[in-house]
């Protein structure tokens, strides 16, 4: 077996078209971090005015109010942790705000009948199906 004989001056031609091999990038990393500072004080100025307007603070909504990438957020540490930090304080208001204590006696009764007839009505369902199924397994082992 022969191998294909190597141009030269192919190779040659292929190292001339290179026209930079030390390329100063150094411009475009500093627009880069520069637009990364711009993005982060977007969000923060998005994240102050949805705790103004009292919205669910997560990665989900802040992503879309902001208009960024939900990789952005997470990738960044200051932004992960502030966004961690009130979806928390969020959720231990909402165990506050459903408590209800004006509720009546009359009216608890009501939902507890409610409650009570659909737990009979769901383990009737439950029986009912579990019968079905013994009744297909009974059927599918006598066929063996």
């Amino acid at each position: 077996m022969e191998f294909p004989k190597i141009d030269v001056s192919m190779w040659e031609r292929k190292e001339k078209k290179v026209s930079n091999k030390n390329p100063n990038t150094s411009k475009i990393i500093e627009i880069a971090k520069q637009k990364s500072l711009d993005t982060e004080k977007k969000v923060f100025s998005t994240i102050k005015s949805m705790i103004k307007n009292k919205k669910v603070i997560n990665y989900n909504t802040v992503s879309q109010e902001s208009m960024v990438s939900k990789s952005f957020l997470y990738n960044n540490e200051g932004i992960r942790k502030k966004i961690d930090m009130l979806r928390n304080e969020q959720d231990n208001l909402k165990n506050v705000i459903n408590h209800k204590p004006n509720t009546s006696d009359k009216s608890k009764d009501v939902i507890i009948e409610s409650l009570k007839f659909k737990i009979e009505r769901l383990e009737k369902d439950n029986k009912d199906l579990k019968a079905a199924l013994a009744a297909k397994y009974s059927e599918f082992y006598k066929d063996l």
